[in-house]
């Protein structure tokens, strides 16, 4: 009986860790060509730090690069504020015709640290780039209230699976 349920207990642990590494993709993002244009088409955020501390850290993977917007490229993302007290989400990546929208809950962030500002703001961007929530400790991608300023090895892992290097 014993050596049942210890091996019960060795392959459910190995289906949890096993499902906690797998890669995680959304199945949609912002991302046109190998780019994604950022403007001002459906809003803009006094949160100018936090996006372009998620907008720098997310360039230095190298493939898909986050760019403003010009007179000669098509907008694919906008950054606006809201100030939602009624839902859970310091941060929501939207997909949209047109330009996709990264909003950013005022409700939250005005209480937030930079650090937790920083995160949310990554964790958004890493929507748009068509990465989906796991749980693994000290990765952007993972969900709920955190302060990571840098991406963890899962999410750069993510990332190149989606992206290439």
């Amino acid at each position: 009986m014993r050596k049942t349920v210890l091996a019960l207990s060795v392959v459910a642990s190995t289906l949890i860790l096993s499902s906690n590494v797998d890669a995680h993709f959304l199945g949609h993002s912002s991302v046109d060509g190998k780019e994604i244009r950022w403007g001002t088409a459906k809003g803009t955020t006094g949160w100018t730090t936090a996006r372009n501390h998620s907008i720098s850290v997310w360039n230095t993977m190298g493939t898909i690069k986050i760019a403003g917007d010009t007179t000669s490229t098509v907008e694919d993302l906008s950054f606006k504020d809201v100030d939602r007290s009624d839902v859970t989400w310091s941060g929501s990546h939207s997909p949209q015709t047109g330009a996709d929208v990264i909003s950013y809950n005022d409700y939250y962030f005005y209480d937030f640290t930079s650090s937790q500002r920083k995160h949310t703001a990554l964790h958004e961007m890493g929507h748009a780039l068509g990465l989906d929530h796991h749980g693994l400790a000290g990765n952007v991608l993972r969900s709920g209230f955190y302060n990571y300023e840098v991406l963890g090895s899962h999410d750069k892992s993510d990332y190149r699976t989606l992206w290439g290097y």
